[in-house]
């Protein structure tokens, strides 16, 4: 009978064992290889491709004021035309004293093919003509001065004048300014310009709203082939390619972008990033008997991106399992599966 009742309890107590040593499941997940370059951030101003400060070519009364105030406008469109009365009077003067000139010229190449009138005759006829010319010219480019016009295609500033006004020379109509495509202005210091080229993107944020930040995006359009000395920075310019909608020119941001060579990293979901006093650290899976075994690697993290986390290459290898999901509550050489298994 003794020994009848010892076979239960041998056999239990070899169960329990059994059931301790099982290995953990676990959630895990590929080491993915991918590049890591640092970020920086710079102060930025928001700039209009293009933009000009319209004024009086020439003094004098204006006629007509054919734009409003913060209009749009195409490039070429007449915006104010000054009082050009006497100019045209003498336009119709000189193009009467070209039409007697051409008329003489025709009639000295006639004479000249019959011996009628000498080749002096005819050269000044011909220079008189061109005179004349020229004269005609002269009074239509007076004439256009009077007329003030878009330069460009853009958006028209605080009116600043009125029909009746009388007008100095560089005395001021209104702003134009081109509100898109709009560049940003920027400097990046000497100690960070390494790995920077043209065609870079960047990441551009302005206050416009302490509670609603805008973010825009661009690339690098041109930098300076030579430091400044004064700042010791590079100056840099980009355009800005979205999210610009409600971006104006004259706004100050911070610009984010990358510097440096591109240096090899993982990416891992971030959950799998543990916080000790030593550091953060990951749990890799290593291969035992019938299962895995626990090591603790603690490692960089250059970054994190929506859910992901990127990290220093350091002690770890390409297509390595980490746990991904509750290493707080593991420990270093614990025997786990993959829960995937």
């Amino acid at each position: 009978m003794r020994r009848l009742l010892a076979c239960p309890v041998f056999l239990m107590a070899a169960a329990t064992t059994a059931f301790a040593d099982a290995p953990t499941p676990v959630p895990t997940a590929t080491l993915t290889p991918t590049t890591w370059r640092a970020t920086i951030e710079v102060a930025a101003q928001i700039d209009a491709e293009q933009s000009a400060t319209l004024a009086a070519e020439r003094p004098g009364r204006i006629t007509a004021v054919l734009f409003s105030s913060g209009q749009t406008v195409p490039a070429g469109a007449l915006l104010v035309k000054l009082d050009d009365a006497a100019e045209q009077a003498q336009l119709q003067e000189d193009q009467a004293k070209l039409t007697e000139a051409e008329n003489t010229l025709a009639r000295s190449k006639k004479l000249l093919t019959i011996q009628g009138a000498s080749q002096a005759t005819l050269e000044q006829a011909q220079a008189d003509a061109a005179e004349d010319r020229a004269q005609l010219a002269a009074d239509r480019a007076a004439i256009a001065q009077l007329n003030i016009a878009a330069p460009f295609a853009g958006t028209l500033g605080i009116r600043k004048i009125s029909a009746g006004d009388y007008v100095n020379q560089g005395q001021t109509i209104a702003d134009i300014t081109q509100t898109a495509p709009l560049r940003v202005l920027f400097s990046i210091p000497q100690t960070e310009s390494a790995g920077i080229a043209t065609g870079e993107p960047f990441t551009l944020q302005t206050a416009a709203a302490a509670e609603n930040p805008i973010t825009a995006a661009g690339r690098i359009t041109a930098l300076s082939p030579a430091v400044n000395t004064t700042t010791n920075a590079r100056d840099a310019e980009g355009l800005i390619t979205a999210g610009a909608q409600n971006l104006l020119p004259g706004m100050f941001g911070t610009l984010t972008l990358q510097t440096g060579a591109p240096e090899p990293a993982y990416q891992v979901p971030d959950t799998a990033l543990t916080d000790s006093v030593l550091g953060r650290y990951l749990f890799v899976l290593q291969p035992a008997q019938n299962a895995y075994t626990l090591h603790t690697v603690y490692v960089t993290q250059y970054g994190q991106s929506g859910g992901t986390a990127i990290i220093a290459t350091t002690g770890l290898t390409p297509g390595e399992q980490v746990v991904v999901l509750g290493g707080f509550k593991l420990s270093d050489g614990a025997s786990v599966t993959p829960a995937t298994q």
